[in-house]
């Protein structure tokens, strides 16, 4: 995991500013991100053929936090040398068998040109004479990797994929892929899941968690499970389906031109096994008057849920997939009620009152 929010040679960033900054500044929203990200590896993965054998954490700025067992740990700091470093390492224990899972997850500011580059927090030191000589070029990285034992690779990348005008200009971008592999080089499936679009920005509310990450997250959760041999599992398809029917959802909500980009190449593996299935339910109105009035019961027997009006809306909530009975009461506006089945991942319901 790779939290960047810190960028000292940045705009906002208080040290000697790179020569081309391509208007980017500091981040609120990433290390947030990677924490969170980590503590769900570590509390609620499942896979129990494949459990969580270790998590590698780096962070800008650099912080102490507490362990499960209470014990604290200064978290190196995300710079260039120490994903070096870190990458190392983490091929290593990968590539120590077949069948590990190799999990990915970068969350800072990105670039895209001829590839997406990755950018740590010393992105751009003005002493060094090649701009992009602290730059991850991740396309260069997930295809590497094909030359890693592990079978099953996924990847995130939370960044943006902006194309901006200073950086398509520059003759010669180029950044460290850390690793390489050639022709004879495969891997069963190497998924990779991109927080925007192709020459999109990605977004997030200031001080939180991206919208991206919470996409990831509902998606794991079991928003993203299908049923394979009697059990719910996420699986590198249909996280992809889920991701991105989630960041519709949350961009419809949250009024933000919001994009992603899953692309899960290769078979379809399971990489978590959820408690079960849920669906994420947003249920409101087109008009403010009418939102304000809603006073809303969904019912599935012997579930029964009520959000009265004044409650935000939408109303947001994971039910249990099936049929529901859905009814909305109104002081100005005819009452509605109606039957719905339920399916994963998302349920959206914006009435035309």
């Amino acid at each position: 995991m790779i939290g960047v929010g810190a960028y000292p040679h940045l705009m906002g960033g208080g040290r000697h500013q790179a020569v081309a900054n391509f208007g980017l500044s500091q981040l609120t929203t990433t290390r947030i991100t990677a924490i969170r990200i980590a503590e769900w590896l570590a509390a609620q993965h499942r896979y129990p053929e494949c459990p969580v054998g270790s998590i590698e954490l780096l962070l800008s700025p650099v912080e102490e936090l507490a362990r499960a067992d209470h014990s604290h740990v200064t978290v190196e700091a995300s710079s260039m040398v120490n994903i070096q470093a870190a990458f190392k390492r983490w091929w290593a224990r990968c590539n120590a068998q077949k069948d590990n899972i190799a999990l990915f997850y970068f969350t800072g500011h990105g670039i895209s040109t001829a590839s997406q580059y990755l950018l740590p927090a010393d992105f751009g030191d003005p002493a060094l004479p090649n701009l992009w000589e602290n730059c991850v070029d991740f396309d260069g990285m997930r295809v590497g990797m094909k030359a890693n034992a592990a079978d099953r690779q996924v990847f995130f990348v939370d960044a943006c994929r902006e194309k901006p005008i200073d950086a398509l200009v520059q003759l010669n971008p180029q950044g460290d892929a850390l690793c390489s592999a050639n022709i004879f080089d495969g891997v069963a499936a190497s998924a990779a899941y991109y927080a925007a679009a192709d020459g999109r920005k990605a977004y997030g509310p200031d001080n939180q968690e991206t919208f991206f990450s919470t996409a990831v997250l509902e998606a794991l959760a079991g928003a993203g499970a299908v049923k394979k041999g009697g059990k719910w599992v996420v699986d590198t398809f249909s996280l992809g389906n889920a991701i991105g029917q989630i960041m519709q959802s949350l961009a419809d909500i949250h009024r933000q031109p919001l994009s992603c980009n899953p692309d899960p190449d290769g078979l379809p593996v399971p990489v978590h096994y959820p408690l079960g299935a849920f669906v994420r339910a947003a249920v409101g109105c087109q008009s403010d008057q009418a939102n304000a009035e809603a006073d809303i019961h969904l019912q599935r027997l012997p579930v029964s849920l009520h959000s009265p009006p004044g409650d935000p809306r939408p109303w947001i909530g994971r039910v249990e997939p099936g049929d529901w009975d859905i009814q909305m009461n109104f002081q100005s506006f005819p009452a509605v009620a109606r039957r719905e089945t339920l399916l994963p991942p998302v349920f959206d319901l914006e009435e035309p009152v």
